[in-house]
């Protein structure tokens, strides 16, 4: 039978960009790290992103109904795996942030955000997919993405 280990075998083998997705829930920012990231429609303007249901960020976006989406350059793997391990009491700790329409933090230093409100969900076997209409975004910066693959990151040489 084909399991889930499966397939992130397979999957460690196609390269994404990493983004880490931030809300704030009851004045508390909560963000993880994110490869789960897609475009949904331009008009009106979606994307969506696949949060793991037994997470915190889940639960906080699920109340909130917000969240950011902020896209990491080469230059930000240690906020990658901060955002993908650390606590959440220690992962926003000495970044500069700021918001914008949602109140969502935004880390400052990234190519782009999208800031954006939730406007459907669909459960997706141990994840939901939070769809969120981008209230706000920007491009920050012109540097080259980080990406990920085979449980290590890269960039591209532009």
């Amino acid at each position: 039978m084909f399991s889930g280990e499966d397939l992130k075998a397979i999957l460690r083998n196609y390269p994404t960009g990493v983004t880490v997705v931030t809300t704030v829930n009851k004045g508390e920012y909560y963000g993880l790290t994110v490869n789960s990231f897609a475009s949904v429609s331009l008009k009106p303007p979606l994307v969506l992103v696949a949060i793991d249901k037994s997470l915190a960020s889940h639960r906080a976006i699920s109340e909130s109904m917000v969240y950011a989406v902020n896209i990491l350059p080469y230059d930000m793997k240690d906020v990658a795996i901060r955002f993908a391990t650390a606590p959440r009491e220690e992962r926003f700790r000495g970044l500069r942030l700021f918001t914008a329409k949602t109140g969502s933090p935004i880390i400052d230093g990234s190519i782009a955000y999208l800031d954006c409100r939730v406007v459907a969900t669909y459960d997706a076997g141990d994840h939901t997919l939070f769809i969120g209409q981008v209230e706000d975004g920007r491009v920050l910066n012109a540097k080259p993405p980080l990406i990920y693959l085979n449980r290590n990151y890269y960039t591209l040489q532009v």
